[in-house]
């Protein structure tokens, strides 16, 4: 009999598991037996594992259906013989002297349970920052899993593969992990079995090898991309412990810790979802907690986190409705206005709708205000992300929203009248489409010279005078027609636009101004980086109008370009404007991306698609000009800044 059993979990990951078993073989200590247990693979583990099984009789193979992680666990500590038991997972590797180290460490505390740390890899993406944090202990000793391990030291939990643990433990308790929690069951587990141990010792050498993203990993596909997924996983294993808690009798131990735990954990996540399966949830939940003594302890926990649970309990009391409208803001800094887009919006006579508010990095102010209204009307969802472009923000609430019908508005802009929603979800339902546009005010007006008032009801070419937020969408149209948002700096909301009215079976107009766009980013002058985008985003919609034969489109993007504000704003982008050369040493103010821009507009220009009137065509040549006399300029001034040097 063996003094370690080894169990590997595996499941089709066949580009993984020669590395994951060269790295258990390979082990400075050798007196292991490596239990494998294949769940239903349908790659080539299963040849892998028998190709190693002949090399190395200390590997036995367990073949097993389909039943997920859990289960493949349970099967492996099953059959396991050893003194202790250790998990590595088939994606993953270990230390040559992991094994070694964790008995050792075992041995010298009589600890029943030994953790260690890891490293994170890949680095590209970046892993999220916890991970790291979470994954680097201290080196500590714990008589047993109190409080103190449990909910102080942040290095005790998640991950049940890096734990060791002495066989014992687990049959004199009888513990199986619950195969009918698939996200959190390390988590889960360990609620568990902790409080059981006789000594755990914590090591701060990083001995596991963890690959924390894989493209193809199905947890990644299936739960941790879907936001509702991932946060009902959570709450199913939040409840499981604390039902176990309640029979083993920790929740009175620990009761406090527990709670102040959970409700932070399932927070952030939980203000994501809709609000019918938040009420719904949140029913369940505050059950528990008031079980658990929530009235009992709620006057000595910090105030933000009584804030929490008071959202958990008012959510808890809100009735079910159909949600026709998903209304996005993306909210990415400071936001004057903002107080009173949300105020339009939450104003509406038409209540069925929910507003989903993208916090991509807005300032403090701005998220007092988010924090404010979240509290204040449960239709309020909060999808906190760190800082990116706001088109980044409406495609999240795109997979986000609940709503049959997508309304993107801006974060300073505003609803006309307490009637926008149910007369453009009237005039959407009633004429079946997938486009429904409303006339356009602006303030400050930059560029757009605002829909016209007369129009022909059969002309669907109204959006090339439209800000994004003149148009309601309908979401099974935008998800059938996999329509993104693309970061085309200032232009963004025009493509979008663009391609959804040309790609649309149906476009309609509202005979009224609905939205109110509120220019407060006018500007002279943009980066070179931002420049190239709105040259790109040109040229795209180009390439749309030939690809849709649109000559409107075709002549709309001309008349821009040649345009004095665009002229003047892609012109001014040849100056140095405050950044010397010493500031931009890797040439962040060079035009080379921005010529190649140009060139593909040029080339993308149709003179047969424009009007024959004297004096358009040689408008854009002069614009390249000017641009050229520009960069010329730039380049002197360069020169210049070099012979100062």
């Amino acid at each position: 009999m063996a003094i370690v059993s080894v169990l590997i979990p595996v499941y089709n990951v066949e580009k993984y598991l020669k590395q994951c078993l060269d790295s258990v073989i390979g082990q400075t200590f050798s007196d292991i037996e490596i239990i494998c247990v294949d769940d239903g693979s349908t790659d080539r583990s299963a040849s892998i594992l028998k190709k190693y099984a002949k090399k190395d009789k200390r590997i036995k193979i367990i073949t097993k259906n389909n039943g997920g992680l859990p289960s493949a666990r349970n099967a492996g500590i099953n059959a396991a013989t050893g003194e202790y038991v250790s998990f590595v997972d088939a994606d993953d590797y270990i230390q040559p002297d992991m094994i070694k180290k964790m008995l050792m460490a075992a041995v010298k505390d009589n600890s029943e349970i030994v953790i260690c740390g890891a490293n994170v890899f890949p680095r590209d993406p970046a892993p999220e920052g916890w991970l790291d944090w979470v994954l680097s202990p201290e080196n500590a000793y714990y008589e047993t899993g109190d409080e103190k391990l449990l909910f102080e030291n942040h290095a005790s939990r998640p991950f049940i593969w890096r734990t060791f643990m002495k066989r014992e433990l687990l049959t004199r308790n009888k513990f199986q992990l619950n195969e009918d929690i698939h996200v959190g069951e390390d988590n889960a587990f360990q609620f568990r079995i902790y409080p059981k141990a006789k000594g755990i010792t914590l090591i701060s050498d990083k001995l596991y090898n963890y690959r924390w993203y894989r493209e193809d990993s199905l947890m990644n596909s299936i739960v941790y991309k879907n936001v509702e997924k991932k946060c009902l996983a959570h709450i199913k294993m939040v409840l499981h412990v604390a039902q176990e808690w309640e029979r083993s009798g920790d929740m009175k131990k620990m009761g406090k810790d527990f709670l102040q735990w959970s409700v932070e954990f399932l927070y952030d996540d939980f203000i994501k979802m809709p609000l019918n399966e938040r009420a719904e949830n949140a029913k369940l939940l505050t059950k528990v907690w008031t079980d658990g003594g929530f009235y009992k302890y709620q006057y000595s926990f910090p105030d933000h986190i009584r804030d929490m649970f008071k959202y958990f309990y008012t959510v808890a009391e809100e009735k079910p409705f159909k949600c026709d409208v998903s209304v996005i803001i993306s909210a990415d800094c400071d936001h004057t206005y903002f107080e009173q887009t949300i105020e339009s919006c939450l104003e509406q006579d038409h209540k069925n709708f929910e507003l989903i508010i993208i916090n991509n990095g807005a300032s403090a102010s701005t998220y007092s205000v988010i924090h404010k209204y979240l509290h204040k009307d449960k239709r309020v969802r909060v999808y906190n992300t760190s800082k990116s472009h706001y088109t980044d923000g409406y495609n999240t609430g795109i997979v986000l929203s609940a709503g049959d019908y997508l309304l993107f508005v801006r974060p300073d802009d505003w609803l006309e009248d307490k009637n926008v929603l149910s007369e453009w979800l009237s005039t959407a339902k009633r004429e079946k489409a997938d486009v429904c546009l409303s006339l356009n005010k602006e303030l400050d007006s930059m560029y757009y010279s605002g829909a016209p008032a007369k129009y022909d009801e059969n002309d669907s070419t109204y959006y090339l005078e439209c800000v994004l937020g003149n148009a309601m969408f309908r979401k099974k149209f935008v998800v059938d027609k996999k329509l993104e948002f693309t970061d085309y700096s200032i232009e963004s909301g025009k493509v979008f636009l663009s391609a959804a009215c040309l790609i649309s079976g149906k476009t309609v107009v509202v005979d009224k101004p609905m939205y109110v766009s509120r220019n407060v980013y006018k500007q002279d002058w943009i980066p070179t980086g931002e420049c190239v985008k709105v040259l790109k985003s040109f040229a795209d919609r180009l390439e749309l109008a030939q690809k849709y034969s649109s000559a409107e489109l075709h002549n709309k993007i001309f008349s821009l370009l040649v345009s004095d504000y665009y002229m003047n704003l892609l012109i001014n982008n040849t100056k140095p404007y405050f950044m010397t050369v010493q500031e931009c040493p890797n040439g962040e103010n060079s035009q080379s991306e921005t010529f190649e821009q140009i060139i593909r507009i040029l080339n993308l220009i149709d003179p047969d698609m424009l009007p024959n009137e004297d004096g358009i065509s040689p408008t854009l040549p002069s614009f390249f000009a000017r641009f050229v006399d520009g960069r010329h300029k730039y380049i002197g001034d360069i020169s210049d800044e070099y012979i100062k040097v």
